[in-house]
This record gives structure tokens, sequence and C-alpha cells, in this order.
């Protein structure tokens, strides 16, 4: 069988390609979107595809045992090449999909629904697929809920675009300073007076020493960033002045994080190369120190960045998989139930069909104010995905939480102003609780307070529900 092929294939394949993500193990972040897809539109299969040079590859996957098929007999094939949702609602009808044998065979393909994934760049991966073996429509609905849950996707596609990319940035940021100290060492051998030359003009401070640690040069960039003048540390002790707890060891390979010691006592992180050089028959050390203060500042701050939500500041989702198995050891070791409360905001949708999005996230901002107000400082409050949270409550009672549950329907049902427009929404809560005496998995539990949410929803809304017991518990 013959399938389309995008104007960008090349581009698109070298973008699938750096991401990393063909053959790899299934992951929390997409699982979960397959599993909405068939509960949202009521289908038997859902996945999520990734289209390669030669084949289709399914990342992730909800009614379906298949990995990966050829491309030629991949609906998604088509997907990528399009910048709409490709709706089949009889593929035996469709000229396209026919004589395909995932199609002709008993109980075959019938019904297809696919929204293209794409980078930041527009490039499509692969796509989003709700598939069912008896021929149906879409509604407007389920179209639009199949277009959000794709959105969730796309979004952790980029992110993980942007890790890459900071990834390369980093190394060749390594790669340039690294080849910029082999320079320097070949000129130390060459040329004495040039070396002096880039040495005292140079960023990271050059300290050279003798056998016994003793400071033989010591630079322009050395006086800023310790505070010493040259005069006053030439043939003092480096141990004495820098480093008091003894000398960085020499690695060829890469340079050493450290902590150096200032002329006014404070201690500073540094990154260190250690040279060995012979010179004229003695042994001498080349140090070049980086003050990398304010790079481990960015670190610290990528790292809280990376496990906080943009729009509520509250914890991310990957923030809460950090959290909550601690949490269920904590609950393990004291003995105190653990309640998870799953909560999605009924309406919020339309707030956001009728005024904008700009609105919605300003609704989003104040409901998670809201829900860290109403509750304790101990309790640990995470934006989940679009319009959800997710609550853990350590040690209370059942009937505590169920009556905190119920306060919170209340809290988040209180009319809210942005500018001249009155909003309001209520929220459906699912709780599970976790007992010490559970053997479920974080996922499985988390499961359990989001069916029971579902469960809320369907009974009229604005309502909790508290999930069965775990079936695995003794």
């Amino acid at each position: 069988m013959n399938y389309p092929k995008a104007s960008n294939e090349e581009a698109r394949l070298a973008a699938l390609y750096e991401l990393e993500l063909l053959d790899t193990p299934d992951e929390p972040a997409f699982d979960r979107v397959t599993r909405l897809v068939t509960q949202l539109l009521n289908v038997p299969i859902s996945t999520i595809t990734l289209i390669d040079a030669e084949r289709q590859w399914i990342k992730s996957r909800v009614g379906t045992e298949t990995r990966e098929t050829s491309r030629d007999v991949a609906f998604c094939a088509y997907t990528v090449t399009a910048t709409e949702p490709l709706i089949v609602e009889d593929a035996r009808q469709d000229p396209r999909f026919a004589q395909n044998p995932h199609v002709s065979a008993s109980g075959g393909i019938r019904f297809y629904a696919g929204i293209p994934l794409c980078t930041s760049k527009g490039l499509a991966l692969g796509s989003l697929c709700a598939i069912d073996t008896l021929p149906r429509a879409i509604s407007d609905i389920e179209l639009a809920a199949l277009r959000d849950l794709a959105a969730i996707v796309t979004d952790e596609i980029r992110l993980r675009e942007r890790l890459v990319r900071e990834r390369k940035n980093a190394q060749e940021s390594q790669r340039a300073l690294s080849e910029l100290h082999r320079s320097m060492e070949c000129q130390i051998k060459r040329r004495t007076n040039e070396l002096n030359l880039v040495i005292e003009s140079a960023y990271d401070a050059y300290i050279s020493i003798d056998s016994q640690g003793v400071i033989l040069d010591w630079n322009k960039a050395a006086e800023i960033m310790f505070g010493w003048p040259r005069k006053a540390v030439l043939a003092r002790s480096i141990t004495q002045l820098l480093f008091p707890h003894g000398l960085p060891i020499e690695n060829d390979q890469a340079p050493i994080n450290y902590t150096a010691r200032r002329y006014d006592g404070n201690e500073m992180p540094v990154e260190v190369r250690v040279k060995q050089l012979i010179i004229d028959g003695r042994e001498r050390r080349s140090l070049f120190i980086h003050d990398i203060t304010e790079r481990q500042q960015l670190e610290r701050l990528r790292d809280q960045q990376a496990r906080e939500d943009v729009l509520t500041k509250l914890p991310n989702r990957r923030a809460l998989d950090e959290h909550l198995p601690t949490a269920m050891a904590r609950t393990r070791r004291n003995h105190k139930p653990l309640a998870v409360l799953f909560l999605d905001l009924d309406g919020f949708k339309a707030i956001n069909d009728t005024h904008g999005h700009a609105i919605g996230d300003e609704l989003l901002r104040a409901m998670g104010k809201r829900l860290v107000q109403a509750i304790r400082e101990t309790d640990y409050i995470a934006r989940w995905a679009g319009d959800e949270f997710v609550l853990l409550l350590e040690g209370s009672e059942p009937t505590a939480i169920e009556y905190l549950a119920n306060k919170l329907v209340h809290v988040i049902e209180e009319p809210l102003a942005v500018g001249e427009v009155l909003l309001n929404v209520s929220v459906s809560i699912g709780v599970a609780i976790y007992l010490p005496t559970n053997a479920e998995t974080l996922n499985e539990l988390l499961k359990r307070a989001d069916v029971a949410m579902y469960d809320a929803k369907r009974s009229g809304k604005a309502q909790v529900r508290i999930a069965p017991p775990a079936e695995n518990a003794s």
C-alpha cells in the first residue's frame, strides 16, 4: 500500500530522532492521555503514535497490544501530512483504507480520529488517535476534547525539545571552555610571553604553584575573584589561602566542582581544572578557576521551575510524582492514613470558550490561591493538568477528609469577579484513601481518585465521591 509523505519529511524525521522518544518505555505522562481518550470518547482503542521512516511506533496504547506496524498500513501516516484532524467515520467506505488489512480483517478498524502532534516548529511527529471497531461519527464536543488532550501531549513533546536544546547548549559551552584551556596550555609550552598576556586578560582566575603548593603566579582575575592582590599571595601556601581542606585532585578529563575561600572569609563554589607541567625539570601545577555561583543559582532556579506550574505557581505534575511516594512511605511508617483528592473544575471549558483563555488563566490562578488558603500548611496541593488539581492530606481522619472535600466544593463555588466579568464554576472531587496496609502503586492510587472524580461528575458535578478501598488492601 502507498502512503503520503510530508513536504518537510527530512526535517520531520530529524526532529523525531533528536527527541529520542522512539523505542522507549511507557510513561505516565502519555498513558494517562490515552486512558482519558477512551473514557471521554467512549472508544475501545486509543494510541499515541510516532511515524518513523518506514514504520509506525506506538508510544502509548489502550485496547491494543500492538507496539508497531509498517508505515504503509498506518492511518497516522496520513495524519502527519495534514494540518487538521483526520476523521474517518467508516474506513470500509474510504478508498484510502478500504483495502488496509487492519480494516478488512474481521472486527477491524472502522472509525478513526487522529490529531497531529507537532513540534514548536510545526513538524508533525505522530498523532493522538481514537479508534473504534464500529462505524460512527464524532461530535463537536468529542473533537474538542480530543484536541485538548492532543495539546497536553504536544506540550510534553515541546518541553522535551527545550531540554534537548539546553543539553546541547551546555555541551557546546563545555567543549568551548575545554578548547580554551587546551589552547592556553599549548601556549605555555611555546611562548611564555604570549601566555602571560593571555593569562592576565583571561576571565578565569589563573594560579601557578610549585610541587609544595607555593604560589608562583596569580593573575588579575584571581585578584578580583578572591580579593588578595598579587603581591600579597606570592610565595604563600595556596591551601592556607584558598583551600583549607586541601587541593583538588588532578583530573585531566573534566573540571572539578570545589569550594574556595575568599579574603573576607566567605566561601564560594568554583570549578577547578588542575594541570601538571614540568618546566626546566621542575614540577608546576596550573589552576584555572571559574566562579560558578551564578551557574549554581541558575541550576537551582531551573530545577525549581521544572517542578513549578508556570500559571498557578503551584507544584506541577512532576513535583507531585516525586512527592507522593515519600508521602506514601510516611503513611506506612507512621501508620496514619493518606488521602489523595483529585479535583476537576466544572464549567471551565465554557468559560474559556466564552471569555477567552486569558480569563480562563486568571480563573485558574485564583482557584489555585483559594485552594492554598483553604488547606493546612502541611497539606500539599499541585496542578495536575488543565483544570485539574491534586491535594494530598496526611494523617487526617476519614470524617475530616470528607468534611474538607465538601468545604472545598463551597470554596470553589464562590463567584469570582475578573474585571467586569463574574465567573461561576464548581468542582468535582474524587477521594482515595491510602492506608499503611495498602500494596497499591502511586499510579493505582491516583487512578482510584481519578475514577472517583469522574463518578462525582456523572452524579451531577459539584460532588464529592470516596473511592472504594484498594483491592489489595489487607
